[in-house]
This record gives structure tokens, sequence and C-alpha cells, in this order.
């Protein structure tokens, strides 16, 4: 009745991907070239020779006979047909004892809530069922590992804002509908705003604008105290999700600035600033600059990545980044996507971060966290002990 393989073809691995409901790009065939410090299977579970799953497995070999497998965002798979999940389980933890990995670790995409910062009635689409998802996986014998607040307790953060482009009952909306959702005050930051100010939008597929991005990056990391990706890491999203990753960027033109300031009472310490700039040769600014990838799937709910952004210390005060950032929500609503997932944040939902996110409508995903489905016990054991520290080591192999 079921059938297993390790080594699925990208075809029809690809080809599942695409109907398959919210599929994270981390489950995504070609994310194991992103992760290629990492070994990797791809498996398929096939039911009455049907293709029912699918799963992106990352191996990572901690010391000599210590390895583990960890699925990002997955498995790719009905999670309320116990039967199939059992299937699946099974074969993968025969997979796991057959190369000596302790350890099989998943972090599904779905969650415990999904919720509107505002209390409105929205659509459950990531918190569906998840009550049913969570037992079956408790029955074969997985472990959850509870509930981490804090970014960086998991391997992906456990909550996520996404920004929705549909209403309650998953149609997506127009721009117009869209803005009707933000506070005046924020939307006052937004679309004449920026035009009036010389400030426009760009989205481009265009790779050699990488260091563009890299440039506001090193800036963002110096601001905050951070170490994000190089620039060979970009490369690889761009290559490997080819037309479907893109570079956004807010670029001002500073004489068109100049103008606006004259003409409207502006501060002598502001044009001052600006005449500096322009004396510098920088009639061009970029002022924010960001990476986003559109979902695979072509069917079911549908939700775009806005993944690493940088800003510049000049002009902060023209809050580009707001306007980026409802560039790539609308660059989304045109492409038919539900939501646009604008990333981690801490679970106390009080930083600053989490502030700056629920401006465009947030909806605070809550994440069911990660799964331990032991292959050794013993190992697995002593691994609960040194995990804190095991955990700090893949932070630093993740940057790599």
């Amino acid at each position: 009745m079921y059938e297993f393989t390790s080594n699925l073809n990208k075809e029809e691995y690809d080809k599942f991907v695409e109907s398959y409901s919210m599929a994270s790009i981390m489950q995504e065939y070609n994310w194991a070239n992103i992760k290629s410090n990492w070994g990797n299977y791809h498996c398929g579970l096939y039911k009455d020779k049907t293709l029912v799953g699918v799963c992106l497995i990352l191996v990572k070999k901690i010391i000599n006979g210590l390895s583990i497998f960890y699925i990002p965002r997955g498995y790719l798979i009905d999670f309320t047909n116990f039967d199939d999940l059992k299937e699946m389980t099974d074969n993968i933890k025969k997979l796991a004892k057959e190369k000596k990995a302790f350890l099989v670790k998943i972090d599904p995409n779905f969650c415990i809530s999904q919720t509107s910062h505002k209390g409105e009635e929205i659509a459950i689409n990531y918190s569906k069922d998840y009550e049913t998802k969570n037992s079956n996986l408790i029955k074969c014998g997985y472990k959850n590992t509870g509930i981490h607040k804090e970014m960086g307790k998991n391997l992906q953060p456990q909550y996520n804002v996404i920004a929705p482009i549909c209403d309650k009952d998953s149609n997506i909306l127009n721009i117009d509908e869209i803005l009707k959702t933000y506070k005046s005050k924020f939307k006052y930051y937004l679309g004449d705003f920026h035009k009036k100010r010389g400030i426009t939008f760009s989205i481009t597929t265009d790779i050699n604008r990488i260091d563009d991005l890299v440039f506001l990056l090193h800036e963002t990391e110096k601001k905050q105290n951070i170490n994000l990706r190089n620039k060979d890491y970009f490369i690889k999203l761009m290559e490997n999700y080819k037309n479907r990753a893109k570079l956004v960027f807010a670029t001002i033109d500073l004489n068109i600035y100049l103008d606006y300031l004259k003409n409207n009472n502006g501060k002598e310490e502001e044009i001052n600033e600006v005449k500096e700039l322009i004396k510098n040769g920088n009639s061009n600014l970029i002022l924010s600059a960001a990476l986003m990838i559109l979902p695979a799937n072509t069917k079911g709910i549908r939700t775009s990545e806005y993944l690493y952004a940088g800003n510049s210390s000049k002009l902060t005060k023209l809050q580009a980044s707001a306007g980026l950032v409802l560039e790539i929500i609308k660059h989304s609503m045109d492409n038919g996507c539900h939501y646009c997932n604008l990333g981690g944040v801490d679970g106390n939902l009080n930083d600053n971060l989490t502030i700056f996110k629920v401006k465009f409508n947030g909806q605070i995903l809550e994440f069911a966290g990660e799964y331990d489905l032991p292959v050794s016990k013993f190992k697995y054991n002593l691994y609960k002990v040194l995990y804190p520290t095991l955990l700090k080591v893949y932070k630093q192999l993740k940057k790599s």
C-alpha cells in the first residue's frame, strides 16, 4: 500500500510542492543547495502509487558518530491523516537508524494560534486543526519541546508576524482594501508622503544588485550589533529561487527632496544635511533594501516571504522602510498571495520589531514549535543536556 524513497527526483518533488498549501521555502527541493554545508535527503511517500507526502531532510554531523536529522518547517503531508503521518514517521526513523542519526527534529509549518493584534475576526489557516495535528504527532512518538518566546531558543522563530492580504474568508484583497486596515497615523507615511519627497520603489531580479542590499545590511549590522548573511548566501537564494527571489529598493532623489524642503518650510539643518549629501555625490541614495521570495505553491494558501532587510542610517525620519514593506505586500498581492510573512519576532510581542510589523495589520503566528523523535534514547538524553551548547554551534553554522 505504501512505498517510501529517500531519493525522490526533483520533478516529482517540485510538482507536489506546487499543490501543497502553505509550503515553506525551507521544504523546497532547492533549499538543500542553500544549506550546502549540511547533508540532505529528498524523501517521498507513495500511497497506492500516489505521492502523499514529501520532505527535505537536512543532516548535521555534530561529532563523530553523532548526527541529527532536521526537517525545517516540514513535513509536507496531511498531518490530520494519522496513517500517512505514521508511515512517513516510521520510514524516516528507519532511515535515521541506517544513517546513524540519533534524533529526527521537525518544526512543522502549522500553528497553535493565529490571531489579529486588533482582535478582529480573521481567516484561521495556519492554526486550523491544530489539536488533531499535534495529537497525531504525539501518538507517532514525537515529543514537543514546548513554547519558547525568546528569539534564538529554537532553530526557527516560534513567533512570526504575517501581513494579511486576504479577508476572513481567505479572499484576496485589493490595495485600497488593504490600506483601509491600517491606522490613519501610519498611512500618512505611505504613498504620497514618499512620492512628494522623491522616494521611489523598485523590484528587480537583477543579481548584480545584491551589492546594494549587502551594503545596507552592513549598516544594519553595525547599528544593531548583529551578524547577518554574506553576499554568497544571497547569490544562492537568487539563483535557486530564480524569478521568485526579488530585490526591493527604496531610493530617494535628493534634488527632489531638497526642492520639497525649500518649498515646504523645511528646517535649516535638514536642508543642510541634504545639500551635504548631494555635495558628496549622492544625488540618488538607497535608503532601504530587502529580499523577498514569492511562494512555489500555486494552489491553496500562498504566503510570500520578506526575508532580509537593511536600512540606511541617513534620513531615517522619512520611514522609507515602511514604504518598502508596503511595496512587497503590493507585489505579493499582484502575484495572488494571501499573506506576506514579515518574519520572526520575540514572543512577548513588546519589542520594536513587533511594534513595526504589526502596523501592517499584522497577525501573530504562534508556531507549534519543535518536535523531537528520538532514535537512540541514550544519545537523545545526552543531547538534551548539551542542547544549549549545540544550539549555539548551530547558530554559527547557520551563518556559514
